[in-house]
């Protein structure tokens, strides 16, 4: 098979330091239609609660490395903290909740994250009060709490209701609307008996899951996703990974798991450009593949062959 050309656009990488090129691949972020459906569902309830009688909040679960927090982080730079001469402005605060989830813990936590010096002194209820008027002061419009499967006790499974009682007293005194992360399994806590308060005001929920492969339409759209990724990376060569072959090799080593294929290709191309190589090959994804997921399952074989070596 004769050597592909460079096509233009890719021609000016060509001169690019390597340093540089490292710091694109790194930065590339893929509008996959999911990801962009979320992003939607998030802006809506923003913008709803500006005018609505009653926020109301989103649940996004799904797996680790499903793409959960570059989506949040993708969001929440459409809405920086704005400094001012005496306040700041924070139209959307993050927080994650603290393990074990109390009450207390929780309000803490939310108070370090907008900026309170003493984030840890009062009682709850004190600290609760606080919360509210930094709400009022810093002008916060969405709440994002992450890591809301604490929200049920890992030992005993049960939901921890005080918390959830707490929260929902928060979203009805504040209007605040609160966007809530967590692993698939997040909306049984919602669900629980005793709960129902809390569940109708998340209604709306998304979960986010790793690629499939099983139909047609799965593979189309992995490797459409793949491809959208080879036309990002800052080499001269395009490196076809949306070809069959490759895409279910691909697909094999990472199960589908958009951090997984992220940290993979991202390995390649680094490891392309320090061989002095203008495009992600096989025996490029063996290596990568060594050195970034081979850990993640130890007896399972290299899917790109026996041609892996250690770095």
């Amino acid at each position: 098979m004769s050597k592909k050309k460079p096509n233009n656009d890719r021609k000016k990488f060509k001169n690019m330091p390597i340093e540089d090129r490292v710091k694109l691949v790194e930065s590339i972020y893929i509008h996959f239609p999911r990801n962009e459906k979320t992003l939607k569902a998030i802006r809506e309830h923003h913008a709803h609660a500006k005018f609505a009688s009653e926020p109301e909040g989103l649940l996004i679960q799904g797996e680790t490395g499903a793409g959960k927090t570059t989506i949040l982080k993708l969001y929440m730079k459409d809405y920086p903290r704005i400094h001012g001469p005496e306040t700041t402005r924070v139209p959307v605060l993050y927080a994650k909740v603290p393990t074990p989830a109390t009450c207390k813990q929780l309000v803490t936590k939310i108070l370090e994250a907008i900026g309170d010096p003493a984030a840890e002194r009062g009682t709850q209820i004190s600290q609760t009060l606080r919360l509210k008027k930094y709400f009022d002061v810093c002008k916060v419009e969405l709440l994002v709490l992450d890591e809301f499967q604490h929200f049920q006790d890992r030992d005993s499974q049960k939901v921890l209701k005080t918390v959830s009682d707490w929260l929902k007293l928060l979203m009805e005194e504040t209007g605040i609307p609160i966007v809530l992360v967590g692993l698939p399994y997040s909306h049984t806590i919602l669900d629980a008996h005793g709960n129902e308060q809390l569940k109708r005001r998340f209604a709306t929920r998304i979960e986010l899951g790793p690629f499939g492969y099983e139909s047609s339409q799965e593979r189309q759209d992995f490797r459409r996703f793949l491809n959208m990724i080879d036309e990002k990376l800052p080499l001269v060569e395009k490196s076809n990974l949306a070809d069959p072959s490759m895409a279910l090799c691909i697909y094999d080593a990472t199960d589908g798991v958009v951090a997984h294929v992220m940290k993979l290709i991202r390995r390649a191309t680094v490891i392309a450009l320090e061989s002095n190589r203008e495009k992600i090959t096989l025996d490029i994804l063996a290596i990568a593949y060594e050195q970034r997921l081979a850990s993640n399952d130890p007896e399972k074989d290299n899917p790109f062959g026996d041609i892996a070596m250690a770095a």
